[in-house]
């Protein structure tokens, strides 16, 4: 009896757990259900409100809101970029009711506006660390260049002056530095890291495959330093990028080159006094005071002194509005190229699936009368940018296609830009780099002595294990894969003459992998002008004969409700791929190409720029 008591007992204890479990699961279900749907209900409400006060109130209410104070403040401070994220990575619900994302178009237009506001007396510009390319500084510097022939004056304010900075400050009336800050001034340098040794230990081999003695893409897993031949590059390189901030620095501060450099050879420049009396700087001054400072020359209390740039970008969209039905398009491409991707929404990348489908849409589109490509790409795949290059080339034939270089078209994007019917770069933006390369990793080692594992094979011909990670590439195998090195190489060198009309010989004597400066670039007739995205946009209004046009950009940032659908399933290489770039920071291209070379294990034709340059 006891016996059965015991199992009754255990019975009904399984039933009560069974029970209280599927009451607590379905209650916690039904919570969360609740909560999730909370939230996207909150987001369709307020993306739906946003999108009607955008469109009606704005119209009516925005001057009303910003009244008519006269000094237009900036805070830099985060990242600039170039396209608004379409990515569920960057959604922030926070800056859904408080758009604090700093667009460098959306910035420039803001400017431009400010510069014909009567309201207007001045620009504010408050230096947090941020981070922008040398082009983007480039560009942002100019727009802050010509709203000074307006007559109008510009402040800068900075606890500290990294280069970057004081090269976009150094164009201001004044330059204010806090008394206990810094200003750093020192050249620029490349220090690009290399892992051969390091490869070596782990019993790895890395097997390379390139055109081009200048395509250096390869050397960090091959070499232990730079070769003769990228030495070369890279010095010509960073030294017309520093004699271009040279020349500019020097003429708005009115200091000789000569001196700027023995500044910077010499770290002249160690404290605010110091700075002061090499006349980098015009005033010594805390935050605080530097506003008081602008009130008193605008004749203004704090709260009727400063318009809040994220405030008054919405009166610039509303002013750059034409009432036409005549539009350009631009359209931004931005990132590696790549074949495919299961996240099609990813902004961190050009898929050819994706960007064609962009392509057809404008070259469908009546109303788009010209497109104008801003291409921010170091390349990638050869074939996903052969078939790019293909749709560019029938746009072409239907609508005039105008290039604008923003930091980097090198490689694959120089290859897919050479189809436009005209190309502006900046003077520092990184170009060129013609020459295609591709790795094979061999870990026979690394599975035989330090794991222990050993393959066998059972093949019908000889080659059928081909291509293979576990054994060294066969000299015909080599053969193989360097013949199509030299088609993707003789295809490259094509495409670049059938677009800029240039001989193929005099090509393939800049090209072999060489990368360039824009300035460089366009002595080279690489590309056809020094200029902004502004300077391409008029330049394809005035090739189809438009004064009034409406621009419009591609793609489009999906609102916050289809990103939340559209990316509930995040791919597990996707997480893997955002932890390593946030943790690994300059070393995450080498990284990754070791990676995707591993995984897929073949190899990838890629047309890929070897490096970054960045101004500290």
């Amino acid at each position: 009896m006891a016996k059965y008591k015991i199992l009754f007992l255990s019975t009904k204890t399984y039933i009560m757990k069974q029970f209280f479990g599927g009451c607590l699961g379905g209650c916690l279900g039904t919570m969360i259900g609740i909560i999730l749907s909370t939230v996207i209900i909150v987001v369709l409400i307020t993306s739906s409100a946003l999108e009607v006060f955008d469109k009606k109130q704005y119209k009516v209410k925005i001057n009303e809101k910003i009244g008519k104070k006269p000094v237009l403040k900036i805070k830099l401070i985060g990242e600039i970029k170039d396209t608004p994220a379409r990515n569920m990575w960057n959604f922030n619900f926070s800056e859904l009711m408080n758009d604090k994302n700093i667009i460098l178009s959306e910035l420039i237009r803001s400017i431009e506006v400010a510069a014909k506001d009567e309201n207007i007396q001045g620009i504010y510009i408050r230096l947090y660390p941020f981070n922008a390319s040398i082009a983007q500084l480039e560009e942002l510097r100019k727009a802050l260049q010509e709203f000074k022939k307006t007559n109008k004056w510009i402040y800068v304010y900075a606890d500290n002056y990294f280069q970057s900075d004081y090269y976009l400050a150094s164009i201001a009336d004044k330059i204010i530095l806090n008394p206990q800050g810094t200003l750093l001034w020192k050249g620029i340098a490349m220090q690009p890291a290399f892992y051969k040794k390091a490869l070596e230990k782990l019993d790895i081999q890395v097997q390379v495959f390139r055109h081009g003695k200048f395509k250096s893409a390869v050397e960090p897993f091959i070499l232990d330093k730079m070769s003769d031949e990228n030495r070369q590059q890279m010095r010509t390189l960073i030294g017309s990028i520093w004699k271009d901030i040279l020349t500019k620095v020097s003429k708005s501060r009115n200091i000789p080159e000569e001196k700027l450099n023995q500044l910077a050879n010499n770290l002249t420049i160690r404290d605010a006094k110091i700075a002061l009396n090499n006349k980098m700087i015009d005033l010594i001054s805390d935050e605080q005071s530097t506003e008081e400072m602008i009130q008193k020359l605008v004749k203004k209390d704090e709260k009727n002194t400063f318009v809040d740039y994220h405030k008054y970008k919405h009166k610039s969209k509303e002013e750059n509005k034409e009432e036409t039905e005549s539009k350009i398009a631009v359209i931004y491409a931005s990132g590696q190229i790549i074949d495919y991707i299961e996240n099609e929404f990813d902004d961190d990348v050009i898929v050819p699936s994706q960007f064609l489908k962009t392509l057809k849409k404008v070259e469908e589109d009546e109303r788009v009368k010209a497109v104008v490509l801003r291409v921010n790409s170091p390349g990638g795949s050869a074939f996903a940018s052969e078939t790019i290059w293909q749709d560019i080339k029938k746009l072409k034939a239907k609508k005039p296609v105008i290039v604008s270089f923003g930091e980097v078209a090198a490689s694959g994007g120089y290859y897919i830009s050479s189809a436009a019917d005209y190309i502006f770069t900046d003077n520092n933006t990184i170009t060129g780099s013609i020459g295609v390369f591709g790795m094979l990793l061999n870990i026979q080692n690394l599975l035989q002595k330090d794991l222990g594992i050993n393959t066998d094979t059972v093949k019908t011909n000889t080659h059928s294990d081909f291509i293979s990670i576990v054994r060294p590439v066969h000299p015909k195998e080599y053969d193989a894969i360097m013949h199509g090195i030299e088609a993707v190489y003789n295809r490259f060198l094509d495409r670049v003459r059938e677009g800029r009309k240039l001989e193929k010989f005099y090509i393939d004597s800049i090209g072999q992998g060489r990368i360039w400066s824009g300035k460089d670039a366009v002595n080279l007739k690489l590309a056809d002008k020094i200029g902004t995205l502004k300077d391409a946009i008029e330049y394809a209004a005035k090739k189809v004969h438009l004064k009034n046009f409406e621009i419009i950009e591609y793609p489009k940032p999906k609102d916050p409700f289809e990103q939340i659908f559209e990316n509930l399933n995040i791919d597990e290489d996707e997480i893997e791929e955002k932890i390593l770039k946030a943790n690994t920071g300059k070393h995450y291209k080498d990284i990754m190409i070791l990676k995707k070379t591993l995984k897929s294990q073949q190899v990838n034709y890629l047309a890929l720029m070897p490096y970054q340059i960045e101004l500290y």
